[in-house]
């Protein structure tokens, strides 16, 4: 029933269309804000939080001059910056990346600390310490083998250990010395009582005196004496006849003049007969002799005896001069360089 025209219709819905139109502009601006206010305040959400400037990252970059991987991690810090710079031109730093610029402006660059390494003039003591230790000519020097090093340190010794006796050989008209002794002072002693105990006396014997001299033999070294012209003990017998008692009292009287001397009694049988009634018979004979010394006055603490048997025969002939050398009895005088 009412007619309208076409600019009333449209003047009527003018202000509805405004209306639409503020509030579509008006949800494209928020949503432009939600969209950027991230941007702007940082992951966060920090809104007083704002990015340093480019210039401010670029001089932290510059004033740190690294080698080497450093240099490499600078310019990975210095990429990631410049991925954060959004499409408005504006830089945002991650925490990450502020922290590693951090540390490249903090941490000693790794020139540096090659110029604060010891130099390799360093090494020079080391090689001085090294040229004043001895060198090998002067420890050879100084161990040099003196004179008296070549001076034998062992001597010839019985299966007990002991030295082995100086052998004195008294024959007709001559005695013979043997052996080693510790010094030229026990040459001369031994010669001159050997010579004292011959038969006849220095006037009718001969010394031979072949002592060499090792200081190594003890001065206790024994005197073995062996009578070539001694009366001897009868066959199969241990008695001391009279003619046989005034040989003996020649070593009694050597005995009674030195006290401080030991004598060993060795008693000795022939080859003849059984080894065995041979070995008794020589143990016989060196008692025998003992026996008569203690009588005669020398303390039994001086004297001892030993059986040998036939084991260290004087003679291998089978005649009745032969035989007699071996049915004997020797001495073994202990002390006499010392005497």
């Amino acid at each position: 029933m009412y007619e309208f025209d076409d600019d009333e219709e449209g003047r009527g819905r003018s202000p509805l269309r405004v209306v639409a139109t503020i509030v579509l502009i008006g949800a494209v601006l928020a949503a432009g804000w939600f969209v950027v206010r991230p941007r702007l305040l940082g992951d966060d959400g920090d809104e007083n939080a704002q990015a340093p400037p480019v210039s401010a990252v670029t001089t932290a970059v510059s004033t740190t001059e690294p080698s080497g991987d450093d240099d490499t991690a600078s310019t990975d810090d210095s990429t990631d910056s410049t991925d954060s710079t959004d499409s408005t031109g504006s830089t945002a730093l991650t925490p990450e990346s502020t922290t590693a610029a951090g540390d490249s402006t903090t941490s000693a660059p790794p020139g540096e600390s090659s110029s604060t390494s010891a130099p390799p003039e360093t090494a020079t003591p080391t090689t001085e310490a090294s040229t004043t230790t001895a060198p090998p000519a002067a420890t050879t020097t100084t161990t040099a083998p003196s004179a008296d090093s070549t001076v034998p340190t062992t001597f010839a010794a019985l299966p007990d250990g002991s030295p082995v006796p100086v052998v004195a050989i008294f024959d007709v008209g001559r005695v013979t010395l043997n052996g080693a002794v510790p010094d030229q002072a026990a040459v001369d002693r031994l010669g001159e009582l050997a010579l004292l105990n011959a038969r006849g006396g220095p006037e009718a014997n001969t010394l031979v005196n072949n002592l060499t001299i090792n200081p190594a033999v003890p001065r206790n070294v024994g005197v073995r004496v062996i009578e070539v012209t001694s009366t001897r003990f009868p066959e199969g017998s241990a008695e001391i006849l009279p003619e046989h008692a005034l040989e003996l009292d020649r070593a009694f009287a050597v005995l009674n003049a030195f006290p401080s001397l030991s004598v060993l009694v060795v008693g000795h049988a022939d080859q003849q007969g059984n080894d065995l009634a041979n070995f008794v018979l020589s143990e016989d004979r060196a008692r025998a002799v003992v026996v008569y010394l203690a009588a005669k006055g020398i303390a039994p603490s001086r004297l001892s005896s030993r059986a040998v048997g036939e084991a260290d025969l004087l003679s291998i002939g089978d005649d009745d001069a032969s035989l007699a050398l071996n049915r004997r009895t020797e001495f073994i005088f202990y002390g006499l360089i010392d005497v």
